[in-house]
């Protein structure tokens, strides 16, 4: 029996439409500690234990930035096949294999609070790099079909 746990099709519009302000909300809290007064509130903390104050904004943003990038990523094609379906594994673990070589060498190389924002960054890097990949090799596959 084979089994499909793609989203369907009309996720990856959504994915795409949240991606936009997830995205520059996330870079803005990575790169300008964006953090408003009117965005503090108490929130339960596991480190240290108990109620704390905090701003909730990057919360929100690396958790929308994940739901948009897993939307757009795993979104079925409106014509979903096994070749598709091979595209989309060969270009996962080419994501997963490329990212993880990434944070290696960037672990040898970046140090300090620049290690911490790389890897903040690296969160996303094997959805993005899939995207990116898949879209690629499915543009080729459907161009090399129309000639």
């Amino acid at each position: 029996m084979k089994k499909n746990y793609l989203f369907p099709t009309t996720f990856r519009k959504i994915g795409w439409c949240l991606f936009v302000p997830f995205a520059i909300a996330s870079l803005l809290c990575l790169f300008d500690g964006w953090n408003d007064n009117w965005s503090v509130v108490s929130v339960f903390s596991l480190i240290p234990w108990g109620i704390i104050k905090n701003s909730i904004i990057d919360e929100i943003s690396m958790i929308g930035l994940t739901i948009s990038l897993l939307f757009i990523a795993f979104s079925k094609e409106k014509d979903e096949d096994e070749c598709i379906a091979n595209i989309r594994s060969s270009s996962l673990v080419w994501a997963v294999v490329t990212g993880y070589l990434l944070l290696i060498v960037c672990t040898m190389f970046i140090y300090d609070i620049q290690y911490l924002n790389f890897v903040f960054i690296d969160l996303f890097m094997i959805l993005i790099l899939f995207i990116i990949k898949y879209n690629i090799e499915l543009y080729k596959f459907k161009r090399s079909n129309n000639d």
